[in-house]
């Protein structure tokens, strides 16, 4: 009797294991493979195909190398995470890369997507269709990319598009990223379309830039930039349009002073009167929380909190998968 109760207690401490261990499931032809541990990404990437869906468990993944240093991922795939932060209201911990994720070369026929991640580094060169949702980015580089992004918060050094493949903003924050002391200041390129965005940092724009920003907060303007219904605060002289307004950044926001870098949403809360009186040409509030894309990171796919797969078959031939989902 006791070895048969050593032997059960084991198994369920095996479990609550394997319920805690990084894990990734690949959708590849309609089939469904899985793979655990740290390298449950790459094992899942190196199997995969351009269209297909890896989704990934809370956790920090690696990613795959080239020697010792991360190779590029060249191909079109869609990444799932838990969260790009920890939700207590959801019970998760999130999904982190902390080592630099490299888009490169997907030409024209495949995109790269992700949804519900935290990248400590992510760098696209030659990849134009980039699109994040719900993500958290500590750093963005990008050179011939084009990047479509909602709901996320992206702190970025350079931003280089083409006319024909434009940067796309809604409900985001872009915040400069930090370089020791100083900040160093991003650069949106020509034909950025940028919709009810925080922007808390002057000097992001370049000269002959046909961007367009429409129900944003923005620290500082220029005259090569279109301004509608936003709400402009710090250097500038000449306020263009007359749908925008000047405001001090202390009157904005509730919390944020205009200096913090900050990856929680409710940073960039509006001031009840603000959030009332400055609407966009939409209706609705400027900034993250306005527009049709309120800022939430809710995924909008089922995330499972626990998938344990046997290792053999019962006696009839049947694998006795035990799911479960988080339910919102």
């Amino acid at each position: 009797m006791k070895r048969t109760l050593l032997l059960i207690c084991t198994l369920l401490c095996a479990n609550v294991l394997l319920a805690q261990e990084q894990l990734a499931t690949l959708k590849h032809n309609g089939n469904i493979s899985v793979y655990y541990g740290a390298n449950a990404f790459v094992e899942a990437y190196n199997a995969a195909a351009n269209g297909d869906i890896i989704t990934l468990s809370d956790g920090t993944f690696n990613v795959p190398l080239s020697g010792s240093d991360p190779a590029p991922i060249t191909k079109g795939i869609t990444l799932r995470g838990n969260g790009a932060q920890p939700d207590s209201v959801r019970g998760t911990q999130g999904t982190y890369f902390l080592t630099r994720i490299n888009v490169q070369n997907l030409g024209d026929s495949a995109s790269f997507e992700a949804e519900g991640i935290f990248f400590q580094y992510l760098t696209s060169a030659n990849s134009y269709d980039i699109k994040l949702t719900n993500c958290c980015v500590q750093a963005f580089y990008g050179r011939g990319c084009g990047l479509q992004a909602r709901n996320c918060i992206i702190k970025t050094g350079d931003l280089h598009g083409t006319a024909t493949h434009p940067h796309i903003f809604t409900n985001c924050v872009i915040q400069p990223v930090k370089n020791g002391s100083r900040l160093s200041y991003p650069t949106l390129p020509e034909y950025s379309i940028c919709t009810n965005c925080i922007i808390p940092a002057h000097n992001y724009m370049i000269e002959n830039n046909s961007s367009v920003y429409n129900n944003c907060i923005i620290g500082g303007v220029e005259e090569t930039q279109t301004y509608n219904n936003s709400i402009l605060y710090g250097d500038w002289s000449n306020l263009p349009g007359t749908t925008n307004v000047a405001m001090e950044v202390s009157d904005v926001f509730e919390t944020w002073n205009g200096s913090t870098l900050s990856f929680d949403p409710n940073t960039y809360k509006l001031k009840a009167n603000v959030a009332n009186s400055v609407l966009g040409n939409d209706g609705t509030q400027v900034g993250i929380f306005g527009g049709d894309f309120p800022f939430s990171f809710t995924p909008s796919y089922s995330v499972i909190k626990r998938l344990d797969v046997p290792n053999r078959t019962d006696e009839n031939g049947m694998l006795n998968i035990d799911v479960e989902f988080l339910t919102e």
